[in-house]
């Protein structure tokens, strides 16, 4: 028996990753304001709805609030976790050998 598929998330209306920033978001739908908005669709009939699926989807994501409600509800954006490389840590204690032919990396100042 097939479930049905849920529709398309607000994340997927605006095209950003459920960890996007407020500036990704705001710079996302202004971009999808300006290709969907019916004026520069007069052929098209169906660019008044997508204009108003980005609308409500940028409505809820760049409210912290309203964001965090959605992400709850919608299981959109369940906590990742980050690795690194083969498990070791990031900041090794000090006396602790990295393996040979591998120096820290540090940030240099450019010239």
């Amino acid at each position: 028996m097939k479930t049905a598929q849920p529709g398309p998330t607000f994340y997927d209306t605006l095209e950003v990753s459920p960890r996007a920033s407020a500036p990704v978001i705001k710079a996302a739908f202004r971009c999808l304001a300006q290709l969907n908005h019916p004026d520069k669709n007069l052929a098209d009939d169906s660019a008044a709805g997508r204009l108003i699926a980005i609308v409500q989807a940028y409505t809820v994501l760049s409210d912290p609030e309203q964001r965090r409600k959605y992400d709850l509800s919608s299981g959109a954006a369940k906590p990742l976790v980050e690795r690194r490389g083969t498990g070791r840590p990031a900041n090794p204690a000090p006396g602790d050998s990295p393996k040979p032919g591998l120096r820290p990396f540090a940030f240099r100042p450019l010239d």
